[in-house]
């Protein structure tokens, strides 16, 4: 390779494999990957990056940001059960500064900065740690003298021997009291040094930083015209795979604008792909962001693709950003999505209340609901995420539930509501009872008296006239629940 191409380190080079110290880089990380025992794409999607950009970075055809290498040995750790040992992170680090060193010279000096900053400031505590110190050793010293000083006041007169030994100790008290005194002013010296030293690392570290930034958004990167016209070109060519790389890392690092605007400019699966590369690969603020452009791009298949790869990072913690984000377009699309992928009813209901915290009256929810109710099999009716929305203070949102489920054929509704300990079933039916609904009230006690357990009925009908509801069922139709509430009240001599 030429001193240029070793100096320069294009992206073509590098894509090649044809920088040595790039690829030690990467066979580095391979062998660290590796012991996770699961695949790029897995990976891929579990730190929400694309795969191709991860096999780059292990097959060392690019440097990887530092960021994926803490992460990486974050998970390895992780899965480890024990951290890597202190050379193992330093032969490491040394590898990807090599690399940097001979295709980025300018990233390679801003990162030694960065270690020389960070050692500068390791410097300042220590200063700051040892004059705490000398400080009260010093004092302690003083205090020594003093005492020692009022000892030999008092034996002055009558112990004349011991005086000369009290004498000495003093001298050699006071001797030592100057030399902390000369290391405190040395201390103290060395981090006035420090704080110079680390306020000029830090004014050359934003300096660098700030060079560096206008360098990667100004003449190297290309304008979205060019970009489209390379685009186009590839596509000519029909050198797919390539248009598809450079789609995917514009989807992360171009600006919004730029972004939005490619959306609105690509059709078909391209479109559909860039959408979801996006949702996956972009900051969360970004992403949100982008909603618009996603709502005005109207074709299902590019509103689908950015919903599904939204909803694979929506979690407990950010689902009420996420939700109030876009609670005008798609809010409760993601939130359906997310929860499609769940088995876990507990964790279904902590995710639907994070998402509408602070909410009290939140949107219809009707795709919410119907999905809880038709289209998760562990829970037919949703008879367990709806005892546990309202066990948790929604019953708002509970009861959009349970009106969508009495709305469903009546179809293994016995060993859904079988499945509830006595605690839920005793929530649900205070709920149903709660709603003043007729119709709903009456639905549900006719499907109720489908289960093959008079006790449930009982339970169900006792609710209710304990709540003083009883008399809002509707008795005309069937017969059969008209003679059933009959025999509960006989039953109760009521």
């Amino acid at each position: 390779m030429t001193e240029v191409a070793r100096t320069q380190g294009s992206s073509a080079e590098i894509e090649r494999g044809e920088v040595a110290e790039v690829a030690a880089l990467g066979n580095v990380l391979k062998e660290l990957f590796t012991r996770l025992g699961i695949s790029q794409s897995q990976y891929a999607y579990r730190v929400h990056l694309d795969k191709s950009a991860v096999s780059r970075y292990l097959t060392g055809r690019r440097i990887a940001p530092q960021d994926f290498i803490d992460r990486l040995v974050q998970e390895v750790e992780d899965h480890l059960g024990t951290p890597l040992q202190l050379e193992a992170r330093q032969a490491l680090r040394a590898r990807r500064l090599e690399a940097l060193r001979v295709c980025d010279p300018d990233e390679f000096r801003l990162e030694g900065l960065r270690d020389e900053l960070a050692r500068s400031r390791r410097d300042t505590e220590r200063a700051h740690r040892n004059i705490e110190a000398l400080n009260a050793l010093l004092d302690r010293k003083e205090a020594e003298a003093r005492d020692v000083a009022d000892d030999l006041t008092r034996l002055r007169l009558d112990w004349g021997a011991e005086r000369t030994a009290l004498a000495g100790a003093r001298e050699d008290l006071l001797r030592q009291v100057e030399r902390l005194r000369e290391d405190l002013r040395d201390a103290e010296h060395l981090r006035e040094e420090a704080d110079r030293h680390g306020a000029e690392l830090r004014a050359t570290v934003l300096r660098l930083e700030e060079d560096l930034s206008r360098r990667v958004s100004g003449a190297g990167e290309l304008s979205l015209d060019e970009f489209m016209h390379r685009q186009r070109s590839l596509w000519d060519e029909e050198d797919a795979a390539e248009a598809a790389k450079q789609l995917t890392e514009a989807a992360w690092s171009r600006s919004l604008d730029d972004v939005a605007a490619l959306l609105h400019w690509l059709d078909g699966t391209a479109a559909v792909t860039f959408a979801g590369d996006v949702a996956r690969l972009r900051p969360l603020a970004d992403v949100l962001g982008f909603a618009p452009a996603v709502a005005r791009k109207e074709r299902t298949a590019v509103r689908r693709s950015w919903t599904s790869a939204l909803a694979a990072r929506v979690t407990e913690r950010n689902a009420a950003i996420v939700y109030e984000g876009l609670r005008n377009t798609d809010g409760e699309r993601v939130l359906v999505e997310a929860v499609r992928g769940m088995r876990n009813d507990t964790a279904v209901v902590a995710l639907i209340v994070s998402a509408l915290k602070g909410s009290s009256a939140p949107a219809p929810l009707r795709v919410l609901s119907r999905t809880l109710t038709e289209d998760r099999g562990v829970d037919r009716y949703g008879l367990r995420v709806t005892a546990g929305l309202a066990q948790a203070g929604r019953y708002d949102v509970a009861a959009r539930v349970v009106t969508a489920a009495v709305k469903v054929s009546f179809v293994d509704f016995d060993h859904c509501l079988s499945r509830l300990d006595h605690v839920q079933v005793g929530v649900l039916f205070d709920l149903v009872t709660w709603l003043d609904d007729t119709e709903v009230m009456t639905s549900f006690t006719k499907m109720v008296m489908l289960v093959d357990d008079p006790r449930l009925l009982d339970r169900l009908v006792t609710t209710m006239a304990d709540q003083g509801r009883l008399s809002l069922l509707d008795l005309s139709v069937p017969d059969a629940l008209r003679d059933c509430v009959a025999d509960w009240r006989r039953s109760r001599r009521q």
